[in-house]
Order: C-alpha cells, then sequence, then structure tokens
C-alpha cells in the first residue's frame, strides 16, 4: 500500500504535468493553474493523500464500509476519486446542507457519492458535524474523514501543487476559494517562499461569512467604534453582492455582547448555487489560524462567477462554479490594478472540470 509521504511525492510528479495558461486582461498577465485536467480538480491530492493518511495511521482497517465527510465541494470528490483509484472497497458518504442547489447534489450522487441532506444552513458547520457524528454512530464500520481541522490539507497542498507552480511563476497575487484552507494558504505558503510581498486574496460566495470574521479578528481587542466600524463595512460588502443584512448594537454590555449580526439571502433565493465557502458560524480553527495570510476577501456573487465561467468557455475551458469564481476576482483585479497605474502578474486555480 502506497504510504503518505510516497503519495506526497507522487502526486506532485503529477502537478509538474499540469499546463499553465496565460492570457491578459486589463495590462495584467492572468496565468491559470489548469487543475481541471485532474478528476478531483486542484483537490485531487488532498484527497489522495488523507486517504493515504488514514490508511498509514489505522484511522482506516479492513472493518471500515464508510467514509463519511460534511461537505459538497471538491474535496468530497477527491476522496471518491482515490478510494476508486486505491479499488478499497468503501462507500463514500458527504453530508452537505439542506438548502444546497440541486445541481451540486446531483453532481456528488453522479459520482456514486451517497448524500445526506438533513442539516439546515442556519446550523452551519457545527450541524453537520452532528450529522456526520450520528451516522456514525448508527452504522458499524462507517468512520468520519474530518478535512477542515486537518492541517495536513495545507501541507498537502503546499507541497504539491503550490511547489509546482513556484517552480515557474514568481506572482504578485495569488486568487484562490477559501473553502477549507488548504488550497488559498498551501499554494499561498509556497509562493511567499520565493515573493514574500505576494498579496493573497481570498474569494467566497454570498453564503458564506469569511469576509465579516476577517473584519471581525483583524480589530478584536479594540474598542467598540473601532470594531464596528470594521463590521460595518464588511456587512456594506455584502449588502452589495445582494444579501440581507442586519447590525444592533449595544455599547453598554460586555465585549463580547456588543453586536448582534444577521446575514441572510433574500426570500426570493432558495439556496446557494455555486460556491458553499464557510458558511454560517465560526470559522475553523485552521482558518483562524491562517486567516492573517489574506490580504483581502472578495465576495464573488452567483451571476459574477456565471460570467466567469462563461469566459472561461471562450477560452475553451469547461470549469466548475468556482473556477469561474477564481476568474472573475482575477480580471476585477487586474482592472482595479490598471485604474491604479500598475499591473500584476496574477495567478489563480481553474479549480475542477464540469
Amino acid at each position: 500500500m502506497t504510504n503518505y509521504m510516497d503519495m506526497i511525492n507522487g502526486e506532485l510528479n503529477r502537478a509538474r504535468s499540469i499546463p499553465i495558461t496565460y492570457n491578459n486582461h486589463a495590462g495584467s498577465e492572468i496565468a491559470l493553474f489548469r487543475a481541471d485536467h485532474f478528476p478531483a480538480g486542484v483537490k485531487h491530492a488532498i484527497g489522495r493523500c488523507l486517504i493515504a493518511h488514514a490508511l498509514d495511521t489505522g484511522q482506516i482497517t479492513k472493518s471500515t464500509k464508510a467514509i463519511v465527510i460534511h461537505g459538497a465541494g471538491n474535496t468530497v470528490s477527491a476522496v471518491k476519486s482515490a478510494v476508486d483509484e486505491l479499488s478499497l472497497d468503501l462507500k463514500v458518504v458527504a453530508v452537505i446542507y439542506a438548502e444546497t442547489s440541486r445541481h451540486m447534489w446531483q453532481r456528488l450522487e453522479q459520482q456514486g457519492i451517497e448524500v445526506v441532506a438533513e442539516t439546515p444552513r442556519i446550523e452551519g458547520r457545527e450541524g453537520r458535524l452532528s450529522t456526520v457524528e450520528e451516522l456514525c454512530r448508527g452504522n458499524k464500520g462507517y468512520i468520519p474523514l474530518e478535512q477542515h481541522e486537518q492541517p495536513k490539507i495545507i501541507e498537502i497542498q503546499r507541497d504539491t501543487f503550490g511547489k509546482r507552480i513556484a517552480e515557474e511563476l514568481s506572482p504578485t497575487h495569488l486568487i484562490a476559494g477559501v473553502g477549507t484552507g488548504g488550497t488559498i494558504f498551501g499554494i499561498g505558503e509556497a509562493l511567499k517562499q520565493i515573493n514574500p510581498d505576494i498579496q493573497i486574496i481570498g474569494v467566497e460566495g454570498v453564503g458564506s461569512t469569511l469576509s465579516l470574521w476577517r473584519a471581525y479578528l483583524s480589530v478584536a481587542g479594540h474598542g467598540f467604534d473601532v470594531q464596528r466600524t470594521a463590521i460595518k463595512s464588511a456587512l456594506n460588502n455584502y449588502r452589495i453582492a445582494g444579501m440581507l443584512t442586519s447590525l444592533a448594537c449595544y455599547p453598554d454590555n460586555p465585549p463580547d455582547e456588543w453586536f448582534e449580526i444577521e446575514i441572510d439571502f433574500p426570500d426570493e433565493d432558495n439556496g446557494i448555487m455555486g460556491i458553499e465557502g464557510l458558511g454560517v458560524g465560526d470559522p475553523t480553527k485552521l482558518i483562524m489560524e491562517h486567516v492573517s495570510l489574506l490580504t483581502s476577501v472578495k465576495i464573488i456573487t452567483d451571476d459574477e462567477t456565471a460570467s466567469g465561467v462563461q469566459t472561461l468557455k471562450s477560452y475553451g475551458i469547461n470549469a466548475v462554479d468556482s473556477a469561474g469564481a477564481n476568474l472573475f476576482a482575477a480580471r476585477q483585479l487586474a482592472e482595479e490594478l490598471k485604474k491604479e497605474g500598475r499591473k500584476g502578474k496574477i495567478v489563480t486555480i481553474v479549480t475542477a472540470s464540469k
């Protein structure tokens, strides 16, 4: 059986075969790392290496019947891909939000992944984790695979995709979705080794609250007025993106009770379309420990995501929503740099193919 370090080295060699497509927009060079060449996209290495690690550490044994993961993104697909490629007789179960859009649900089922959609979005990550725990308690041989708090997802992406990109590029900016944090922080760490001044820009969908958390964490410990200003600025970005927000302030309360914040979809929106991101609730410890690497966070709407997907199609690339969001954010950044009289070398990720 292939062990974890062998798998890392194998995935680095595989990553070196991935092309980088270059195009120019608004005077800046945009380099697209073509992870769509992998069946599970940019999460391909994470899925394979996490499975190898679980085998090495004895988390997966002969009595294991199913791996249960919470999330609807490419990591789930990557784990399924790894299980198939390693010929493991295991079922893969994805625990997703009840409101997750139907096309995301169907995409998982088409890969042979069992979908459990019982947890409402309002319960956040903790709600999905509870569902995972219930499934594993109630079904013999079911084990959880917790990628969100696994530091190795950053190590994996740093030592595979990140190392490969750093061998060819020295960009001024990295743009990638945040998600579980592995890709953006792992590739970001690799690129910082060759350019300590690189700007790392996270992309999130409208259903995520990462921008709010980043704003809050940047002023934690400061006074009421400073925190309120940062929170109001972050909420304005959500309103621009079409979300409903409210902020109630209680300056006479203890500091941890100063603000009551709500962010929600308009009534006419039935669910999350494209990039799920953090969702609601507290960020993971993994994200909290690495969020300082981010220069900024861009909220990309469903319409902007669709525009990015169409632009990729004009390049002959048929990619998923997260790739469209990344490209839209990269082109938007190029236009902002042009207004400032600057040019950039921007690298972003074509996360997976459709």
